[in-house]
């Protein structure tokens, strides 16, 4: 990035295509060349007192359009993506399992958390390009995000109701088998933060494994834990992308 002394607007644009850009698989390398070119055709456009559609266009949805057409689809790069993602979530899937109760997983599961998950990324990818691509309010950005997330309750707790409907064999660990386990989990997470750069590996785990734990201990009944473990987790969620975007501006 070049940092260049852009107006609001500028920016949020760079910003706007950096993730649409990235939620139609473009290589990353690629994206900051563009994005990078494009801040200094904005600069060099603001400092004659120009607007940003001078440069995008009125449309810059068709701008970002025009622009991914153009590039390849990174599927190296996905295909390195993809499995880190899925593990990721399936190790912190693991992890409070393993809290809760121990390993216990039907095939059914076992095969059923990987396909969520995927389903889960292209729905995120989608989103995030669709809100990307226009210009929405705050209050519609939460609103579709908040959709998804609606969507990831739903598909797992319809996963969790499944081995139910469906006979398959359990898989059941041992005190060191969950031991292992948890420790691999732990040690994937902590890597992928690593690897990314980011603590959104850790803090998601911490968001729906912590609240749930200590609400195991109170007098509650399991349904009232389960609504306030969920609203309590999407609100430290929350709280953490709030200080994390005000962190960026």
């Amino acid at each position: 990035m070049t940092n260049l002394p852009l107006s609001k607007k500028s920016h949020t644009f760079i910003e706007n295509l950096r993730v649409y850009l990235f939620s139609s698989g473009k290589k990353t390398k690629e994206i900051n060349e563009i994005t990078d070119e494009l801040e200094v055709h904005l600069y060099e456009a603001e400092k004659e007192n120009k607007s940003v559609e001078h440069i995008i266009g009125n449309s810059p949805k068709k701008y970002m359009e025009q622009i991914s057409k153009e590039m390849s689809f990174d599927v190296r790069g996905w295909a390195k993506y993809v499995p880190i993602i899925i593990l990721g979530a399936f190790s912190g899937i693991v992890l409070k399992d393993i809290v809760f109760g121990g390993f216990q997983y039907s095939l059914v599961e076992l095969i059923g958390y990987p396909l969520v998950c995927v389903i889960l990324l292209l729905a995120f990818m989608g989103t995030f390009k669709y809100v990307a691509s226009d210009t929405f309010s705050k209050s519609k950005e939460f609103f579709l995000l908040g959709m998804v997330s609606l969507l990831s309750v739903t598909l797992f707790l319809a996963l969790a109701f499944l081995p139910n409907l469906i006979d398959s064999p359990i898989i059941l660990l041992g005190y060191y088998g969950n031991l292992i386990v948890a420790s691999l989990a732990v040690s994937f997470l902590i890597g992928i933060s690593i690897w990314s750069k980011t603590l959104i590996s850790i803090v998601l785990p911490i968001c729906y494994i912590v609240p749930e734990y200590m609400l195991s201990f109170s007098n509650l009944t399991d349904a009232n834990q389960l609504i306030i473990s969920s609203l309590v987790m999407f609100a430290l969620i929350g709280g953490y992308m709030f200080l994390v975007s005000r962190k960026g501006q």
